[in-house]
């Protein structure tokens, strides 16, 4: 596994040079054709720009690493805030938790966002994007948020399995869905083979996953 650089950024200081530069010099260094160096840096403009809309100013490590022709951008942060700081940033948190989301990368950030200030709530977020897929089954089996954070257990989003979810139930409702639409617009669900976030304890992980065409 190669892995570039890691930096830290946040909301407030996305450091979009520094990460941009990041792309750049992993395109020179893998020598990317110029297709896949486009991708790849769409992919990068994407994700930085997901991250300057959240509400809060998390900081979060970021980098880019590549293993048998995937490539990953990373971000990952740790839920280091009070209660009454968390408060504060649900009350204004621009997802709202009775607005509806719109795209593809405002429901990502929405869930990355809520998963490091409302664990709960990023559990209910991931039922109602669709896209959850829990390990050893615990959502099957009813348990609650405490229960899975006792358990150690990881709650992964997944774009693949949301990407799935939408086309069963376009098929069941045999008509076009709002949901397919966003599908069908978003760079970052036609360019990337699966964008994943994860849950586990304190820490909340974000990788937009791409494969090198060439």
């Amino acid at each position: 596994m190669t892995v570039s650089e890691k930096i830290y950024i946040s909301g407030k200081d996305p450091k979009d040079a520094e990460a941009l530069k990041m792309a750049d010099d992993f395109i020179a260094e893998h020598n990317l054709t110029k297709k896949d160096g486009i991708h790849l840096r769409l992919l990068m403009e994407e994700t930085l720009g997901m991250f300057r809309a959240l509400t809060g100013d998390f900081r979060s490590l970021f980098w880019i690493e590549e293993e048998n022709n995937e490539v990953r951008i990373r971000i990952t942060a740790k839920t280091e805030m009070d209660p009454e700081k968390r408060d504060d940033l649900l009350a204004v948190s621009s997802s709202g938790k009775n607005a509806a989301v719109k795209g593809i990368m405002a429901k990502i950030g929405s869930v990355f966002e809520n998963a490091l200030m409302d664990f709960d709530y990023a559990l209910k977020l991931t039922q109602e994007y669709g896209g959850g897929a829990m390990d050893y089954g615990y959502l099957g089996l009813g348990m609650n948020a405490e229960m899975v954070s006792l358990a150690q257990s990881q709650y992964v989003w997944s774009l693949e399995n949301y990407r799935k979810s939408v086309e069963e139930a376009a098929e069941e409702k045999e008509e076009p869905l709002e949901e397919w639409d966003e599908l069908e617009k978003s760079i970052v669900a036609n360019l990337a083979k699966d964008v994943t976030v994860g849950i586990k304890k304190d820490q909340v992980d974000l990788s937009v996953i791409w494969e090198k065409k060439q």
